[in-house]
């Protein structure tokens, strides 16, 4: 008798739970998400973290190049802005004008300019040439004043470096001034680089086209051309 009171009690108590645990997950009412209202936290002023402000086009920053004397191969590898095409049989130039720093020769007839080629420079191509053995291309007016046609360089028109100014500046320094300064082709052999040439400067301190080049400028060019050639 006593233990069916016990069995009993014990039933009971199971049944109780169970009843109360389907209350709370089945039957207890829900509230719908719509009237649950969250309120969105807005940090303080103090501590917002601003991105680091990236540079714009009106940033002087922005493309600002180093200063050297090639900025990209790019640059260098361009093609000429005047038309590629070969300067008529009676074209005579009466000027040349050497930019260094745009590495650039262009041909005149009175003040019009004819035709410009890209160029290489000597190895150190910054400054003027004061002493043999520099690898500097010079800087000032000279003249062509001789040419050579079985050049190591295809064709060489020579320059007329050193002026009396670079000889009294040379002298004073107790050093040679150096010379066989002209503007010439390819070396022998290798004329088919091209305008490959143009990747770096690479003459002593001439001035280097290719060699269709110096043949059109050989051709356009007699000898007492003034030549300036510019930093």
């Amino acid at each position: 008798m006593k233990f069916r009171i016990v069995l009993f009690g014990v039933l009971a108590l199971i049944s109780l739970s169970v009843g109360i645990a389907i209350y709370q997950y089945v039957l207890a009412p829900t509230v719908p998400h719509s009237a649950t209202s969250v309120t969105p936290v807005t940090p303080p002023a103090s501590s917002t973290i601003k991105e680091k402000q990236k540079p714009t086009a009106t940033d002087p920053s922005v493309g600002k190049q180093p200063n050297d004397r090639v900025a990209t191969l790019g640059a260098r590898i361009h093609r000429p802005s005047w038309p590629d095409q070969p300067l008529a049989p009676n074209t005579t130039a009466d000027r040349i004008v050497v930019e260094k720093k745009a590495r650039r020769l262009t041909l005149f007839f009175g003040n019009r300019p004819i035709k410009a080629y890209d160029i290489a420079l000597g190895r150190q191509p910054d400054g003027p040439k004061r002493f043999q053995g520099d690898n500097k291309t010079p800087e000032g007016h000279y003249k062509i004043d001789a040419r050579k046609q079985n050049s190591a360089y295809h064709r060489a028109l020579h320059i007329s470096y050193p002026s009396r100014q670079d000889a009294a500046f040379a002298a004073a320094q107790k050093r040679p001034t150096g010379g066989d300064i002209m503007i010439h082709g390819l070396p022998n052999g290798m004329g088919s680089m091209g305008r490959l040439h143009l990747l770096r400067d690479w003459t002593a301190g001439c001035i280097a086209v290719t060699n269709n080049e110096i043949e059109e400028i050989w051709r356009v060019v007699r000898d007492g051309t003034p030549i300036e050639i510019r930093p």
